[in-house]
């Protein structure tokens, strides 16, 4: 518990943010109803926010949280590779086991008969039908973000990996791919997996640490 506090002040720039998209995000879910939320935004749109968006939604995408992963392992950061790659594992197995077992209908189902008229799409942007809850992306995205902010060396920047995550969640409901719940419980998902790994991590860090110091004060002693 208390590795997570200290996980928690540390990285203030990032998780103040975030507890505060939890409590507007969730008074939004208890205030607006999942067809009111999804065209509110969804339906303002413009062609130059359609290029925008579409390239911003790739924030999100595991492809992207791979290269981020490769770049660790090139420069030989082994044991942030292998923690990165726990989040990511595990983040991409909470998604598909949600999503294939809610089976949720995504915008384009949802309003049937009604979709043309009301949701709009990108044209170059193949929109999918179904296994809507929860985000992959969004949950990618936070995972991702995440992570970064716990090892980035300057902490403000934090806020900008916060402000990154949000708009790769904003990208799939302006894409029409996702509902507002969808995004808001894929950024629980990802940021929530990145604390979980990183803390067993740090946890087995500072547990195993004073052993191998005691270890050590035990060989210099012998050989003095």
């Amino acid at each position: 518990m208390k590795t997570l506090i200290t996980l928690f002040r540390k990285n203030i720039y990032f998780f103040l943010p975030f507890l505060l998209w939890l409590i507007v995000g969730g008074v939004m879910l208890a205030t607006y109803s999942q067809r009111e939320l999804f065209l509110g935004i969804n339906g303002e749109h413009s062609e130059w926010a359609d290029v925008l968006v579409t390239g911003l939604t790739y924030l999100g995408d595991g492809i992207m949280f791979g290269i981020v992963l490769f770049l660790m392992l090139v420069t030989q950061r082994f044991r942030l590779f292998f923690i990165g790659l726990a989040v990511l594992l595990l983040v991409t197995l909470i998604v598909q086991v949600a999503k294939h077992y809610f089976n949720a209908p995504r915008p384009i189902s949802y309003f049937g008969d009604e979709t043309a008229t009301l949701v709009h799409t990108v044209r170059w942007v193949s929109v999918h039908s179904s296994c809507s809850f929860p985000s992959g992306h969004s949950a990618a995205a936070f995972g991702m973000f995440s992570f970064l902010a716990l090892i980035w060396n300057n902490k403000k920047t934090g806020l900008l990996f916060f402000i990154m995550g949000i708009c790769a969640a904003y990208s799939r409901i302006y894409l029409a791919q996702h509902f507002f719940a969808d995004v808001y419980a894929g950024s629980i998902v990802g940021t929530l997996s990145t604390v979980i790994v990183y803390g067993f991590f740090k946890f087995r860090h500072t547990t195993s640490s004073p052993e191998v110091c005691a270890e050590a004060l035990l060989q210099a002693n012998t050989t003095t």
